[in-house]
């Protein structure tokens, strides 16, 4: 089974983000990646951040994958209905992505110890501090 945590993050003060996640297979990391983005928001990281592990599990022949993230916004918009007022390009690539795909969201709670979560952290604030 894939499961795949997912992080974004996002300073003001430097108006750049990054999203990041890592995927794990029988509790150990088999993949991962990270990426900085420039005038952006935590949510559009965020969203970033979960859209791309889909891609990535979509790419790679895992069709059955569950998404571990602390964003209730993802978990919200995706599973509970909540509206699209915002972001509603990413929103629509996410879903095209996820239509063939039988996509599992969970919520974890961020900065509480989980290893993989704590790690995507690290490498969403990373990416953010890359941003050109």
């Amino acid at each position: 089974m894939i499961v795949i945590y997912t992080d974004g993050a996002y300073s003001s003060s430097r108006d750049q983000g990054g999203w990041a996640y890592v995927v794990t297979e029988n509790g150990e990391k088999i993949a991962s990646a990270f990426f900085p983005e420039r005038n952006t928001t935590n949510n559009r990281m965020e969203i970033l951040g979960a859209m791309e592990a889909c891609s990535w599990a979509k790419a790679n022949g895992h069709p059955n994958v569950t998404i571990i993230t602390d964003s209730m916004y993802v978990i919200g918009t995706m599973t509970k209905n909540w509206k699209r007022k915002k972001n509603v390009d990413l929103w629509v690539q996410f879903d095209e992505i996820v239509k063939d795909m039988n996509v599992t969201f969970e919520h974890v709670k961020g900065h509480a110890g989980n290893k993989y979560n704590e790690l995507c952290d690290v490498l969403a604030v990373q990416a953010s501090h890359c941003a050109n």
